[in-house]
């Protein structure tokens, strides 16, 4: 069942954080680093306040919305749900304009400041539709707000660009249109509640008792990603913060896109295991789910360490490609762990409504990152930042999985992990001994050898269970 949900959430998976991945690249020839700072702060300014005013409900809904559909008490959680939307989207809109005139961009312009209100009510919107198809399990809907929003926002913003100059509202101009008729589109298939008042007062409890320490260790976790990039801007300037958005964000989105192709079906996977067989089967679905996770992420990140240089040569602008280069295997690292850690260890405190762990297990993240961003941007730069990222997503997953295996009864599933170590080790050998790619035809040929060797690798280790897969399948019949 994991196998066939995650090839029907697939092209929502590759799409849109493909598009977000592009747009790392694209920004870095159409406009300079100040701009691409300003951005860069803007969306990362966005995650932090999604995380304040909407996770803890949105996570709520993942995690027990099937239960309210079961009881069809659906229009109970509506109404509710109406409320909390609409108060989160006014909050994050006079958040996002003291940010931005506070922090960011002093000298704002009205439209700027518009187009980043523009920006956070379309991208909440976005995030908390496509969780609630999760919940749903409604894949089109999930991939109409995962896919539309970041390719043709992307399209749209180089479009206005181009016909108004290289500024950062056109790029959040964009964005907030593509987003916006990605939430229209699917609003007549999806059930809500035109009413915002009265509120459901048990369910507001329930999902604040729930959710609150998800606010906390969000919040903490937002530093533990992001405060590098505003630690960077307060010590050497936006330009600085641009530079360093490159090759951090790169590293990030690419580990989040080989994380995402996998975990979208996995988690609904394991609450339903959790409702219907307890702990024991939810950790089980866990184990399998990390299987999974493991052998798409790390071949993906090793694969990048293994081409770092002719990436950033053939892709990247070349006023970006030093930072980028020094920076980018480090971010990628760092995507990793965090990837593993939120989408495996974390996830077993959201299974056993031990949310308060998840604080736990950020402040280590938040503290570390703070403390040594300060330490290592004043002695190594930008390279300094991404170690320090590093350095606290590697404590703060130590902390995590120490609890989940110590007191919840977390496994891995060791034999997997080595054959995808073994062929992710043997992928790597390969690639080493290729020429640097002299151009983007050369870079696809060695990524598709890269990714044949560790496909061959890996049937060849899974060759019983292949066959005896197939077997299993030629003996079933045919369904009429």
């Amino acid at each position: 069942m994991l196998l066939r949900h995650t090839l029907l959430y697939l092209p929502a998976q590759v799409i849109g954080p493909l598009f977000q991945l592009l747009a790392m690249i694209v920004w870095t020839h159409v406009v300079n680093d100040h701009t691409l700072g300003v951005i860069t702060l803007i969306t990362a300014s966005h995650e932090l306040l999604q995380i304040g005013f909407l996770s803890w409900w949105s996570q709520y809904a993942l995690r027990f919305l099937g239960r309210y559909q079961d009881a069809g008490e659906e229009q109970r959680f509506y109404a509710t749900e109406s409320f909390v939307i609409l108060i989160s989207v006014i909050l994050q809109s006079l958040a996002i304009v003291g940010v931005v005139l506070l922090v960011i961009a002093p000298d704002a312009s009205p439209l700027l400041l518009a187009a980043s209100i523009g920006y956070v009510i379309s991208r909440t919107l976005n995030l908390y539709i496509a969780e609630r198809a999760r919940a749903r399990q409604q894949i089109g809907i999930y991939s109409i707000q995962q896919i539309v929003g970041p390719s043709a926002g992307l399209l749209l913003g180089l479009l206005l660009i181009h016909w108004f100059g290289p500024h950062p509202e056109w790029p959040l101009i964009g964005y907030f249109a593509m987003q916006l008729l990605a939430a229209l589109i699917v609003l007549p298939f999806i059930g809500y509640s035109s009413r915002v008042w009265p509120i459901d007062r048990d369910i507001f409890r329930h999902a604040l008792h729930y959710g609150v320490p998800i606010i906390i260790g969000g919040g903490l976790g937002w530093v533990g990603l992001n405060a590098s990039r505003f630690i960077l801007n307060d010590m050497r300037g936006v330009a600085a913060a641009g530079l360093f958005a490159v090759g951090y964000g790169l590293g990030q989105r690419a580990a989040a896109v080989a994380a995402m192709l996998v975990t979208a079906a996995a988690f609904p996977l394991a609450v339903k295991h959790m409702e219907q067989g307890g702990s024991k089967a939810a950790m089980s679905q866990l184990a399998d789910n990390s299987a999974l996770l493991f052998a798409i992420l790390v071949p993906s990140i090793a694969g990048i360490y293994s081409l770092r240089a002719e990436i950033v040569h053939l892709m990247i602008a070349a006023p970006f490609q030093a930072a980028t280069l020094a920076i980018l295997p480090l971010s990628a690292l760092a995507g990793a762990i965090r990837s593993l850690r939120a989408h495996f260890g974390d996830q077993v405190f959201l299974l056993h409504n031990r949310t308060r762990l998840i604080v736990v297990v950020a402040s280590v993240d938040a503290i570390v990152t703070v403390i040594l961003s300060i330490v290592f941007i004043q002695r190594w730069g930008l390279v300094g930042a991404a170690a320090a990222t590093v350095a606290s997503a590697l404590a703060a997953a130590t902390v995590s999985f120490a609890i989940g295996f110590t007191k919840f009864g977390l496994t891995l599933p060791v034999s997997h992990l080595l054959r995808s170590g073994i062929a992710t080790a043997l992928m790597m050998l390969v690639l080493h001994r290729l020429p640097e790619a002299a151009n983007l035809s050369g870079l696809a040929l060695h990524i598709a050898i890269g990714a044949g060797t560790y496909a061959a690798a890996l049937v060849v280790f899974y060759a019983r269970s292949l066959f005896h897969l197939w077997i299993v399948r030629a003996h079933q019949p045919l369904r009429s």
